[in-house]
């Protein structure tokens, strides 16, 4: 399941690279595609500029810490409030969150274990865009984000074992550095 997943990642990615950038005007650079590598995990992300200071694309990341692992894959807004390298985004798609939590249950006891959320993921993010050597060539994008996961929950709690948990929010938190080209 997770190859079929990365492997329609890879292309749709490829696809909305080969759209966007045969809509290339003169010696604007609007396309930029890049990979990210966080502390433990790895994404891709496709961006389009609709203008100076606004962009549409897609990103897919898996990140793993000890406590808390993701896989996304989402559509992706950024703004860029002074038409630069600084910006604040906003992802919304399909997430995948694993996080220690504790089940309380309604009988009074409690349970530690981990919980897993599944369901729409909505990814509020602030980054930086630093252009590399000349303009239009190699680029470097650090970004922080802070991914909610609002579904269904389960979890695996010790002395009770698998449990179903029902709606449930997982938050949890990446730092990627993004690594690219322009087109």
């Amino acid at each position: 399941m997770a190859k079929r997943c990365l492997l329609v990642l890879m292309l749709a990615a490829v696809a909305v690279g080969g759209v966007f950038a045969q809509e290339e005007t003169g010696s604007e650079h609007r396309l930029w595609v890049s990979g990210e590598i966080s502390l433990f995990g790895a994404g891709i992300r496709g961006e389009y500029m609709l203008s100076d200071n606004l962009s549409i694309g897609v990103n897919a990341y898996f990140t793993t810490l000890i406590f808390f692992n993701e896989f996304a894959f989402m559509a992706v807004g950024r703004y860029y409030p002074w038409a630069g390298n600084f910006h604040a985004g906003l992802g919304v798609g399909f997430s995948m969150q694993n996080n220690i939590g504790t089940l309380e249950h309604p009988d009074g006891w409690t349970s530690t274990g981990m919980i897993q959320t599944v369901g729409v993921g909505i990814v509020p993010e602030i980054g930086w865009r630093i252009d590399v050597g000349e303009p239009g060539g190699f680029f470097l994008n650090p970004v922080v984000q802070v991914p909610i996961t609002l579904g269904s929950q389960s979890g695996d709690f010790i002395f009770v074992g698998n449990y179903t948990i029902g709606f449930g929010v997982g938050v949890g938190f990446r730092a990627a550095l993004g690594m690219g080209w322009i087109f």
